[in-house]
């Protein structure tokens, strides 16, 4: 009987045709020293290049491969997450196509999730000969996010990262989120670590995932996110039902304080159909009673999306093994 862990080791690639085939023989070498059965993933996401050609020969040659090719390219988010829900792993792990990150440092990921770690993160050290400006830009990122999430990591864009099957099947990627793992990973209590590995400059091509088109979408992928760090620190908890709640109670709270006080004037003998008052009371009345609904509302769609099976963030073509 084999009571290896099976670790799933999940590839995003985009025009990585002369990359991938380099970065998977890695890894195959790098598990033949290591007491692990394992399963390589990796997941075309729309290159237009042969990148999926040479995933399928390398299918073909290795049984550890599962090749999924999605039908355009949905992102790196929608690349993780259709990585995450074909794996099968006691352990998933992350690693960028282009060996940015030497793929032995594995080895060291595998063995803080081993300790009792949820979430391994790398920080690439000595990257910075790809310029200044990205540099300082990423630093500015680094720390605008630290800030909203209040999470320690030096290097969230890493391309080489660690969990656990609970976490790994517990989470979930859209637009950019992938950007803030950490920082989702730190809504549900994981014990996080952190350590530093070298950087390689790519040898092949450039990397399809970076670009200052993206820029608008993390920006507002980060009010995302500062929403969901503060109404949900816990899945499942009542986040439109706090945000209209609050706010409809304390509008219609206004309202009725000052129909108290107009009803007191009205007692005194003073007319009160034609201040501007009275039609703001009953204005503040109305629009805190809808947002409460809202919220109520709000919180069963929320619930209904959540627990409905079948919704995906992307579309697979085809899967070979």
């Amino acid at each position: 009987m084999n009571n290896k862990k099976l670790v799933s080791i999940v590839i995003p690639c985009v025009n990585e045709e002369k990359n991938i085939d380099r970065t998977i023989v890695a890894i195959i070498e790098t598990f033949k020293t290591l007491d692990y059965d394992y399963e390589i993933i990796p997941v075309n996401d729309g290159s237009k290049d042969n990148t999926w050609g040479v995933i399928k020969e390398l299918t073909e040659k290795h049984p550890h491969i599962i090749g999924i090719d999605q039908m355009t390219n949905f992102g790196q988010s929608a690349a993780y997450q259709a990585g995450f829900d074909e794996a099968k792993g006691d352990y998933v792990l992350i690693v960028s196509a282009d060996l940015e990150t030497p793929i032995e440092y594995l080895r060291k990921v595998l063995e803080y999730l081993e300790n009792g770690y949820d979430f391994v993160n790398t920080n690439r050290t000595g990257r910075w000969g790809e310029g200044s400006d990205r540099a300082a830009k990423s630093g500015m990122a680094n720390r605008i996010i630290k800030k909203i999430s209040g999470v320690e990591m030096k290097d969230r864009g890493s391309g080489m990262k660690g969990f656990t099957r609970m976490l790994a099947k517990n989470l979930r990627f859209y637009g950019e989120m992938h950007r803030f793992i950490p920082d989702y990973v730190s809504v549900y209590g994981a014990k996080m670590v952190e350590f530093d590995t070298p950087f390689n400059d790519r040898e092949h091509g450039q990397s399809y995932y970076k670009g200052h088109k993206r820029t608008i979408k993390v920006l507002l992928d980060l009010l995302t996110l500062q929403f969901m760090l503060y109404f949900a620190k816990k899945p499942f908890t009542m986040m439109p039902g706090r945000l209209f709640g609050f706010t409809g109670f304390v509008i219609t709270g206004l309202g009725g304080l000052i129909g108290v006080y107009l009803t007191i004037l009205k007692i005194f003998g003073q007319s009160i159909g034609s201040r501007p008052l009275f039609i703001a009371a009953v204005l503040m009345i109305i629009v805190g009673i809808q947002s409460m609904m809202m919220g109520m509302l709000g919180e069963l769609l929320l619930r209904v999306y959540f627990e409905s099976t079948g919704r995906k963030t992307y579309a697979v073509r085809r899967t070979t093994r």
